[in-house]
């Protein structure tokens, strides 16, 4: 009997948990950023999440100030499990360096979490770096992007390709009635496996 309740709870949560493989992403439209820093000519905040991640042609934000806040407003409330950086426009050594995440709900209430959300960027990386959470952040709808100082690099300002973040992905309809058509049959199963024993 043990067994067959494990192995039904087991099949639920597999259903439920939702893997790394269906993490969904938040970026592109999903985000609007907004900040005081004033921007570099060619490069406005608009390009901080319009998708493009290459170096070629240069696309980005870029503003000369080596520290400073970009608020980025996300469409919706998330689960938030980590952050996604391609850091530096031209990838001359340059770009972000210490920065911290700070979250808020649709109340623009903070939310508390229980690890340092405070990280570094890569230098001279084309490739997207992946600042996993610890924990979950639940239902965030804004995030400051508090950019505390910038690489030392041909110029000391703020360089970014692009941001986005992934996030647990809501539960479906079709995926919740599927969970709710299999605890149900296991549940069945069982009962009838306790009558026939007893």
């Amino acid at each position: 009997m043990r067994r067959q309740l494990a192995l039904v709870a087991g099949f639920v949560m597999g259903v439920m948990l939702p893997s790394a493989a269906h993490a969904l992403t938040v970026g592109g439209a999903d985000i609007v950023p907004s900040t005081a820093l004033v921007p570099l000519a060619s490069f406005p905040l608009t390009q901080i999440h319009d998708g493009i991640t290459s170096d070629n042609p240069f696309n980005g934000f870029g503003s000369a100030s080596p520290s400073g806040v970009i608020t980025l407003d996300l469409v919706g409330e998330f689960d938030l499990t980590k952050f996604l950086l391609w850091n530096d426009i031209n990838v001359f050594l340059e770009g972000i360096k210490d920065f911290r995440l700070d979250f808020f709900d649709s109340l623009d209430m903070a939310i508390a979490v229980g690890f340092d959300p405070t990280y570094v960027g890569p230098q001279g990386q084309l490739a997207v770096a992946e600042y996993v959470f610890d924990d979950v952040v639940p239902g965030v709808s804004r995030v400051d992007l508090v950019v505390l100082s910038s690489h030392v690099g041909v110029a000391t300002q703020i360089e970014i390709r692009e941001v986005a973040f992934e996030a647990v992905p809501e539960l479906s309809v079709s995926h919740a009635l599927a969970l709710t058509a299999s605890t149900l049959l296991g549940l069945r199963r069982l009962a009838r496996l306790r009558s026939l024993r007893g």
